[in-house]
């Protein structure tokens, strides 16, 4: 009878025990993530505003022509449209790039559940720089924010 070695690893019990701790938080871990979800939609969807609002700007002097930000609060969109000199009308309605859907999943600009609540105008860009001011809410389960548009073109964000 010879001497046996005990053999080295883990027992079953202490492998499902560590399963279990680790299902455990991965459930704890996964509910907080789902419930910060659509803060972060929120958010991004306001940044994405701001800084179509700061290229619009910024095309506008670079071009020296109008541009204009079309929101369609109904249709959860926005778009940037250059004015027309050729046209009969000053803003023909053609978008400039990709119309921002935030409700269309194959675009960039997907944010679920983020609504574009209202606006009080379509801000235009002028050559110098200077637009007319204009207010949009975004809202969802999260909150809301109120972009904030000044007649200089300077942007502020504000909670509820």
């Amino acid at each position: 009878m010879g001497i046996r070695k005990r053999e080295s690893g883990f027992s079953v019990v202490e492998m499902i025990m560590v399963l279990c701790l680790l299902a455990f938080m991965t459930a704890v871990g996964g509910y907080g993530f789902w419930q910060l979800m659509p803060r972060y939609r929120l958010n991004g969807a306001v940044q994405s505003i701001v800084s179509d609002f700061q290229l619009a700007r910024m095309k506008a002097i670079g071009q020296n022509c109008s541009y204009r930000i079309r929101i369609l609060p109904g249709e959860n969109q926005y778009f940037l449209e250059k004015e027309s000199s050729t046209e009969t009308t000053r803003w023909p309605g053609v978008p400039e790039g990709i119309i921002r859907k935030f409700s269309a999943s194959n675009t960039p600009y997907y944010y679920p559940g983020v609504e574009l609540e209202t606006s009080s105008n379509h801000p235009v860009f002028s050559p110098r720089g200077t637009v007319v001011g204009t207010t949009v809410v975004l809202k969802n389960s999260s909150g809301q924010r109120k972009i904030t548009l000044s007649s200089l073109g300077r942007v502020k964000v504000q909670e509820g």
